[in-house]
């Protein structure tokens, strides 16, 4: 097992999987919009946000790149399919959700979740992405697959030739992966919410009527 391409595997999944929930969560909530988020916008580029909530056209294809955006590329990212052009779109939509809300300059609009300063989540997953645009290994992933299937040169005679078979699964072991979360993700579906702000997703209790005890205030 090549551990270095096991974490590489394992880092690339999880930021994918992070974008394609988050792309998925917003398409299947039907009437999310990146107005508010937009109009709330504040930093040296907040001009720009502004002017794209002036249009409704505008707006909606706004919307329409971050939720199908979102998901392609993580999709991309979780299957390790195009994954070159998929960490490079990722950073840049990272870019661009990173300077829509700066940890700096405005202290009070920009530690949205605890205190930040320059550094938060989203410039370390860009980081990683520009990481993944640069290094030449991605992982294991179905680019590798492809790769493996056309390589023509002959393995070197003081290492053993890889089992074809065994390289496949690895390259392949992120679909069931991948069917699994699915899997789990609908199962809890009105569980969990999208922050618009920072793109993470929240846990909500929910309890039903019948569960709840205690009287209600008097008075």
């Amino acid at each position: 097992m090549n551990f270095k391409r096991l974490i590489l595997t394992l880092l690339r999944a999880a930021i994918g999987w992070h974008f394609l929930y988050e792309g998925l969560a917003k398409i299947l909530q039907g009437n999310w919009s990146s107005a508010g988020y937009l109009a709330n916008t504040h930093g040296f580029l907040s001009g720009l946000y502004h002017w794209l909530t002036r249009s409704e056209t505008l707006l909606r294809a706004v919307d329409l790149l971050n939720m199908y955006g979102l998901l392609f590329i993580g999709l991309a990212l979780f299957l390790g399919l195009f994954t070159r052009w998929a960490a490079g779109a990722g950073a840049l939509l990272l870019v661009l959700y990173y300077f829509a809300y700066p940890p700096f300059g405005n202290p009070i609009m920009g530690a949205t979740e605890s205190h930040l300063f320059i550094v938060d989540k989203i410039m370390i997953e860009a980081l990683v992405l520009i990481f993944l645009f640069i290094f030449p290994q991605k992982g294991y992933g179905i680019d590798a697959l492809f790769h493996s299937s056309v390589k023509v040169t002959a393995p070197s005679v003081h290492e053993p030739a890889p089992s074809s078979r065994r390289e496949a699964l690895k390259n392949l072991a992120t679909l069931p992966a991948l069917g699994v979360m699915g899997w789990g993700a609908l199962h809890a579906r009105g569980n969990y919410d999208v922050d618009a702000t920072t793109g993470a997703t929240i846990q909500i209790g929910q309890k039903a009527l019948g569960e709840l005890k205690g009287e209600l205030p008097k008075g």
